[in-house]
């Protein structure tokens, strides 16, 4: 579903493209290449608000620069289309950080509210607080604190079955 990720000043990264492919993706680095910097670059476009990396958003703004922009290129094909108003096979939703503490959504690249964006992530089962969805660093041992249950909850969650439950 994400064909790819465009991170330009965002933490270490000043423009770069990620391309992912369908399946699993792997992403090899020497500690500090910036590996977490991109899982967390697709988490902030999900909608996480908190990092572990920092308290604000506004903190990963590479240094020296006014604003960040992190760039999911989606797959939009098929009859199922995540976003349906939109009649092309690609489409990118922005989130750009403000080192003023601001910050918004684009929608092939026009303003659109965050609700729009995060309410078709959720029906994708992409909510960005299951940290089963992504679990960048530092996570593993929030998720070993979770309850049974609750684990159960969000693995029902990321893999789709939510919706048996209820």
């Amino acid at each position: 579903m994400i064909k790819g990720v465009v991170l330009t000043d965002f933490m270490s990264y000043e423009n770069s493209y990620v391309p992912l492919e369908p399946g699993l993706n792997l992403i090899c680095g020497p500690n500090g290449a910036g590996k977490s910097s991109i899982l967390l670059g697709i988490a902030v476009v999900l909608g996480q608000a908190y990092t572990e990396r920092s308290k604000r958003l506004s903190d990963l703004v590479r240094w020296g620069t006014e604003e960040a922009r992190i760039t999911m290129i989606l797959d939009n094909a098929g009859t199922n289309r995540p976003f349906p108003h939109f009649h092309t096979d690609l489409v990118t939703v922005t989130r750009v950080l403000k080192k003023n503490g601001t910050y918004y959504y684009l929608l092939q690249n026009k303003p659109a509210a965050k609700s729009a964006i995060t309410d078709v992530f959720t029906a994708l089962g992409l909510n960005p607080d299951n940290i089963l969805v992504i679990m960048h660093q530092f996570m593993v041992g929030r998720f070993a604190a979770v309850s049974p249950q609750d684990k159960l909850k969000m693995l029902e969650e990321a893999v789709g079955f939510q919706s048996y439950r209820e």
